[in-house]
């Protein structure tokens, strides 16, 4: 994933052969570790490649396994937001200093997180999930099976006053940013 603003450009990808404490990783600047996961369990280790135009910061950020680096990040001026499935967290770009740093309660999987007026939505596999600036959850909302279509339609599409929804028995869901449902 690339993103990009006046003050830096920002390049995430996962890195396939980062192994928790081992001497032949890639060398990085920081390394952050916010749940303390080891060599044994299952994780997944993002590369986050700040270009910041006058220095780079590299940084490995080690995650849940079911983390996904597509969609996983919002950059706002100073601020990286960054999901690794029911983890969120905020760096500072101009150091990489953790900022905020929150565990969510859900169900499921989550792939995806995006700003909205009042904060961010989070799309997962059960589940979609508002939470605030602060990272504070305000709601959630589930289906009768999971986001995702088999016919072919967009299973997770959000508009600019509402979210529509396809689940696997291609099931339509309309919800508003109180997760309140439409129709």
């Amino acid at each position: 994933m690339v993103l990009q603003n006046n003050i830096c450009n920002i390049n995430i990808s996962i890195d396939h052969t980062y192994t928790i404490e081992s001497a032949d990783n890639k060398s990085y600047d920081l390394i952050i570790n916010p749940i303390h996961l080891n060599r044994n369990d299952m994780y997944r280790a993002f590369s986050i490649e700040i270009n910041l135009f006058y220095k780079t910061i590299s940084i490995v950020l080690i995650g849940d396994f079911y983390s996904y680096d597509t969609d996983c990040a919002i950059l706002e001026e100073e601020t990286l937001t960054i999901l690794q499935n029911n983890i969120i967290i905020q760096l500072d770009v101009n150091n990489g200093t953790v900022l905020n740093f929150k565990k969510i309660d859900s169900f499921g999987f989550n792939c995806g997180i995006y700003k909205v007026k009042s904060g961010y939505i989070i799309y997962g596999e059960i589940e979609i999930t508002m939470i605030d600036f602060n990272l504070n959850k305000k709601w959630a909302f589930s289906g009768k099976d999971i986001f995702v279509s088999t016919s072919g339609k967009k299973a997770f599409e959000l508009c600019e006053d509402f979210i529509k929804l396809y689940d696997f028995e291609d099931n339509f869901y309309m919800i508003d940013f109180s997760g309140r449902l439409i129709n």
